[in-house]
């Protein structure tokens, strides 16, 4: 069992997701926003599951500032721009992969399983 935080500020979204990952065996945490999300960060995850377009502090915004924090935790940005120029910018950022919405149940656990796997290896 992983523990995740989920960075999402659709509520649905975050529903749909949550209940994925939990019916998966990990345990998630909620933050509806990027700064909720940066005052979570003082926990420990094995993976971060980052809406990139969000009011106020963006999740392009949180990956950023993890990464200078020097946290290694994985992350996977989701956005429903699913632009080039979009998926770059999050993997330059610092993001392991890149799922645009909407997505399929099992495109989301295959990611999900790859990044966390990376990390135990």
């Amino acid at each position: 069992m992983a523990r995740i935080l989920l960075v999402e500020d659709e509520p649905l979204v975050a529903h749909m997701v949550r209940r994925i990952l939990e019916r998966a065996g990990h345990q998630v945490d909620w933050a509806s926003s990027g700064q909720a999300a940066l005052e979570k960060l003082s926990e420990p995850y094995d993976l971060v599951v980052c809406d990139l377009v969000m009011p106020g502090v963006s999740g392009l915004e949180v990956i950023q500032r993890m990464r200078a924090l020097g946290l290694s935790t994985p992350i996977l940005a989701l956005s429903a721009s699913v632009s080039e120029k979009s998926r770059r910018e999050a993997l330059e950022a610092g993001a392991q992969a890149f799922l645009g919405k909407p997505f399929e149940t099992q495109t989301l656990l295959a990611q999900v399983d790859r990044l966390l796997a990376r990390e135990e290896g």
